[in-house]
């Protein structure tokens, strides 16, 4: 966990979420690398008129202009920030593409919920968290502690992608003084392989020497992800890992029921993985 891509929600100031990827970076002494992500703007229908068009493309423009000059105050924060390696990017186009692309030379995104911004909605977290094909954390805007691995849930149903979150997040659970694993109803795999014996999360734990506890999860599909936020609480989790679970329907992304509902509702930080 060396390289760490956060995405910048703007480029005159830090956001909660780039703070909190600056911690991480510095923890496993790292890199940071921001990116502003300046999107095509598509004038609608209405504005036909030659001049307004042009005006609208020359503010975008200077829009990216704008966030390129960005790059000594980025670098001066980063230093700031206790961090020796960082780098700050941008990019034009659409932003869960230009994540997915950047992402191929970083081992974790780092993204931030909860504004009332359309990048942080649910559905382009979404979006970007099932096709950037490395491990994400998603920070709530409002969440103001410094970055703590010190007490960590994870919510398993032992399906493929919470096993995948789980291997990705070795690095940071075993730095964990707390871990409780939140074992809910198990989901179907719907594979054509049979294991002799079964893999198993608690025993990857364990052979990687994570120590933990088990609560089990006692609740529906439709509860799940809010039963999974209240038992993180109760814990005092300073993270929660967990499978992203999406699936692709034409050009729409949609994500599962308790994935949905914990990126709605999480107060705390959450490391994915689909």
């Amino acid at each position: 966990m060396h390289d760490i891509l956060a995405h910048a929600s703007n480029y005159a100031t830090p956001t909660q979420g780039m703070r909190y990827a600056a911690g991480i970076a510095k923890a496993f002494g790292g890199s940071l690398t921001g990116i502003f992500v300046a999107e095509p703007i598509i004038p609608p229908p209405s504005i036909g008129a030659p001049a307004a068009i042009s005006a609208i493309y020359e503010v975008a423009a200077q829009v990216v202009e704008e966030a390129i000059r960005a790059e000594p105050a980025f670098a001066r924060w980063a230093c700031g920030a206790g961090l020796s390696h960082y780098r700050w990017q941008v990019a034009t186009g659409f932003l869960a593409q230009a994540i997915a692309a950047a992402a191929n030379w970083h081992d974790v995104l780092v993204l931030e919920s909860g504004q009332d911004a359309p990048w942080t909605s649910v559905g382009l977290l979404g979006h970007a968290l099932v096709t950037c094909g490395i491990p994400a954390f998603v920070v709530p805007a409002t969440y103001t502690n410094a970055a703590s691995m010190d007490s960590i849930a994870i919510a398993s149903n032992d399906s493929l992608e919470t096993v995948r979150a789980v291997h990705a997040a070795l690095p940071l659970l075993k730095r964990a003084r707390r871990v409780v694993l939140l074992q809910g109803r198990r989901k179907d795999s719907f594979s054509s392989i049979e294991w002799k014996p079964a893999f198993s999360i608690e025993d990857h734990l364990a052979r990687h020497g994570v120590h933990f506890s088990t609560r089990v999860l006692e609740a529906s599909d439709d509860d799940a992800g809010a039963a999974i936020l209240d038992a993180a609480a109760d814990a005092g989790s300073d993270i929660l890992v967990m499978g992203a679970y999406g699936r692709s329907r034409l050009s729409e992304w949609v994500l599962g029921g308790a994935t949905r509902h914990v990126l709605e509702h999480a107060a705390l930080p959450l490391f994915l993985r689909h």
